[in-house]
């Protein structure tokens, strides 16, 4: 059995793309060589895909065990590269981060200046997704490492608590309510601006605040907490967001803040990473430059 780098390498692609012809385009290579690396892979380890009408591919069981592994050794032979090149060290890279949207606006752009400019030969590139996207994304092995509010519970992965953040109910500056204390029933009747399903923000919304007002009004479901920001200030509604990402707009007096007697919408920030990646030298320099990251 002869196995290459190459095979493996059209074989990951081809897992992250669904598609040879995608997967093709993405490592700069012809259609026909990479059906071709693919085919002499499944003639040494056996099918590694389901096929589907219209050339979509899925991993089948050997494939979804093979993936991790493959991963596994591209990553180890980009940092045996990077180790015997240049200056001999472990800096050099490439790093692929999704933040959920809270971390992503607010906090990570600070931290992967601060990261950069003390590791300038580590591009890192950044995505914003809600905490379930970038679940998936970890568990296809598309990126290294994701960034959110709220524990991701899915065994294959690893959450490492990081930082913590509040969750707030603002509303238009001339509100009514704004800036009054109030008990959570006497929301019952306003309109909602909320995030969507699947985002860390709506799951504590939807787990603590809506059973406190019964079924409530929403009005439009967006997935931007720049957006949502936008239609309160514009008197669109009432939301709940982190106070981290209204600080200013309270503080200029764009939106006004409603107090809310007992209740807690407390929540912590997690680093997330499939418990079967690599952690090469650059990941765990990243990784750890986080955790020990002032956040004010």
């Amino acid at each position: 059995m002869h196995i290459t780098l190459r095979q493996l390498q059209i074989f990951r692609a081809v897992a992250q793309c669904a598609r040879v012809t995608a997967a093709a385009e993405t490592l700069h290579i012809s259609q026909p060589a990479a059906s071709m690396a693919l085919s002499e892979l499944e003639k040494h380890l056996g099918p590694l895909f389901d096929r589907h009408q219209g050339s979509s591919l899925t991993l089948n069981d050997s494939g979804r065990a093979l993936l991790p592994k493959a991963c596994e050794l591209m990553d180890r032979t980009a940092e045996i590269e990077a180790q015997f090149s240049g200056d001999a060290s472990y800096r050099h890279g490439f790093l692929i981060v999704n933040a959920s949207s809270t971390i992503g606006n607010n906090l990570m752009p600070y931290i992967l200046g601060n990261f950069t400019d003390k590791n300038p030969d580590i591009r890192v590139e950044m995505t914003i997704e809600n905490t379930h996207q970038i679940e998936r994304r970890l568990l296809d092995f598309d990126i290294d490492m994701g960034v959110v509010e709220g524990i991701s519970l899915h065994p294959d992965i690893e959450a490492t608590p990081w930082s913590s953040d509040e969750l707030v109910i603002v509303c238009p500056p001339n509100h009514p309510l704004a800036n009054q204390r109030v008990n959570l029933s006497d929301l019952a009747q306003e309109h909602w601006i909320l995030r969507e399903s699947g985002s860390g923000t709506r799951a504590l919304f939807d787990e603590i605040v809506a059973p406190g007002i019964g079924q409530p009004a929403i009005k439009m479901v967006l997935n931007r907490s720049e957006a949502i920001k936008e239609a309160v200030t514009e008197g669109q509604g009432l939301t709940c967001i982190s106070a981290l990402s209204v600080k200013r707009s309270i503080k200029k007096g764009n939106m006004g803040r409603i107090f809310v007697r007992d209740l807690k919408l407390q929540r912590h920030f997690y680093l997330l990473v499939h418990k079967q990646k690599y952690r090469s030298c650059i990941l765990n320099r990243l990784f750890n430059f986080i955790l020990q990251f002032p956040v004010q």
